[in-house]
């Protein structure tokens, strides 16, 4: 009797170790980039131009996912901001919250230093979490919905360096001219049984968000574009991967940051129109895949694809070049901190 117990015993710890066995050749795979840079190194600009901007000229800055800064030399706008990057597993299973070094430490490196506002697309903790403290350290003013104001007072950022920003209306920053767009954020996923979508019954961020908190804590609280003008140039920022139909029927754009996370998991017909609804109407003639990395990396290091747990790098942008082959459409990837003068 104490033989066959133990026999089975032995069948179940094998099992056991085989079955561990299988769940960790299965992190390994899905927790590793969706995609390889260096089948896209040809995409990549490596200007980082470090002469003053001539007058009348735009340099961009790429802070990863969807965090982007603007400079004419006089003035500075930024999206987003989120700089922190928790790790994953940090963000699934514990709270999360800013880390004022980090913030410091790409502030200086960024050369941040004439800043004047921020402008969150939506309130998902990967685009607002930092915003605030970063407001809070540059002085500029944060631009967002109510849910991001919300993040901001939970920050202890003053009323009077906030704002709801209108929709549709031009807000004059220096010689920068930003109209705020309602958009739709990337359609719903669902990984290891949690998803992003945002429940109907609470659809926004309602009272002041004190960190740290979980990150489900952050509710999308709308998603928004941007039409910046400047002079005669004009850029859109498209942060996620969705649109409103006919939303830029009226503009056009010579640079378009386009949000890909996702692109190539979603349905061919959504994909087509996609492409209709941004490249198509919009014409640039650079676009600039934005939400591309795994911003569960510190932006330290090299920037890496989003994982495959949730996203296809490569698909994403063999989609993207395939649209854009036959037209007079240039795409450059940015790594971090990477510069380049867009006009």
């Amino acid at each position: 009797m104490n033989l066959d117990i133990k026999n089975r015993y032995k069948q179940t710890l094998l099992r056991c170790i085989l079955f561990g066995i299988l769940i960790f050749a299965n992190l390994q795979c899905v927790l590793r980039p969706s995609g390889d840079l260096k089948g896209y190194e040809s995409h990549f600009p490596h200007e980082n131009p470090s002469n003053p901007i001539q007058k009348g000229k735009v340099r961009v800055t790429f802070l990863g996912t969807t965090s982007i800064l603007l400079d004419d030399g006089e003035t500075q706008i930024l999206t987003d901001g989120f700089f922190t990057r928790p790790s994953l597993w940090k963000t699934a299973f514990s709270k999360i919250e800013s880390d004022p070094a980090i913030l410091s430490s790409v502030i200086e490196k960024a050369k941040i230093n004439r800043l004047k506002g921020i402008f969150v697309c939506h309130s998902h903790y990967d685009h607002v979490m930092d915003a605030p403290f970063v407001a809070k350290l540059t002085n500029a003013k944060l631009y967002g919905s109510s849910s991001t104001i919300n993040v901001g007072l939970g920050a202890g950022l003053n009323k009077e360096n906030m704002e709801v920003f209108p929709i549709g209306k031009p807000l004059k920053l220096g010689k920068f001219f930003v109209t705020v767009l309602e958009s739709k954020h990337t359609p719903p996923f669902r990984i290891l049984g949690k998803t992003n979508a945002t429940d109907p019954n609470f659809p926004n961020i309602t009272v002041p968000l004190v960190q740290p908190v979980k990150a489900l804590e952050y509710i999308e609280g709308g998603s928004f574009d941007f039409y910046i003008q400047h002079g005669k140039h004009k850029i859109v920022i498209k942060s996620s991967t969705n649109f409103v139909k006919g939303a830029y029927d009226q503009i056009k754009a010579d640079v378009l940051f386009l949000g890909i996370a996702q692109l190539s998991l979603q349905p061919k017909p959504f994909q087509e129109e996609y492409f209709e609804e941004t490249i198509q109407k919009l014409n640039p003639k650079l676009i600039i895949p934005i939400h591309w990395d795994n911003f569960f990396k510190p932006l330290s290091k090299p920037l890496e694809p989003n994982l495959k747990l949730g996203d296809d790098f490569e698909g994403n942008m063999n989609q993207l070049l395939t649209r854009t082959s036959k037209g007079q459409i240039k795409v450059q990837l940015l790594q971090g901190f990477e510069t380049m003068d867009l006009f």
